[in-house]
């Protein structure tokens, strides 16, 4: 028993030092300064992060992945479960789906981008294929996502419905705040 709880106590101990090495050698640049709060990413960075992340999740069966790169309107509209009963949702497979590789893009503003990608299969044999399209990606409440069933016109929409709803809203406020 004692032999156990040294071994244990050895191997905590173990952790935490590897991990104290890989905290202070990771925090300090050549200056000494942490530079974990300078790095910046690009645009491009951030959209190859987000179709890295939903080629994975999906690879694995996490089909959450498409739902939260869905716009707001329908997220609000339809709940996950709802989601999961779509035609385009409830048949979609990405199990051989290996890598989406953004090879060039074109911005539209802030908001929309063109992505031209490179889809990397692997077959259940192991042979590896690649195909090319194109994702229209959107930058959306803080992030870029690529929606599999939303449409922007419907976002649009709904953002206008939605902002005067909260301008009518406001008005009554003020209206019974002065009575």
């Amino acid at each position: 028993m004692n032999i156990m709880i040294t071994s244990r106590i050895l191997i905590v101990a173990g952790v935490i030092g590897v991990l104290g090495i890989l905290i202070g050698c990771s925090n300090k640049g050549d200056s000494g300064q942490a530079t974990t709060a300078s790095v910046v990413k690009s645009d491009r960075d951030l959209i190859q992060e987000a179709l890295t992340e939903a080629a994975v999740r999906w690879h694995y069966g996490d089909k959450a992945v498409l739902y939260d790169n869905e716009l707001e309107y329908l997220q609000d509209k339809y709940n996950f479960d709802d989601y999961l009963t779509f035609r385009q949702i409830e048949f979609a497979e990405a199990d051989t789906v290996e890598a989406i590789n953004v090879q060039n893009i074109t911005f539209y503003g802030r908001d929309s981008a063109l992505a031209a990608v490179e889809i990397v299969f692997k077959g259940p044999s192991g042979k590896i294929s690649r195909d090319h399209d194109k994702y229209m990606m959107y930058y959306h409440r803080g992030r870029w996502i690529r929606p599999t069933v939303g449409s922007m016109d419907i976002q649009r929409e709904y953002n206008v419905t939605r902002r005067q709803a909260d301008s009518a809203a406001e008005a009554e406020a003020k209206e019974d705040s002065g009575k």
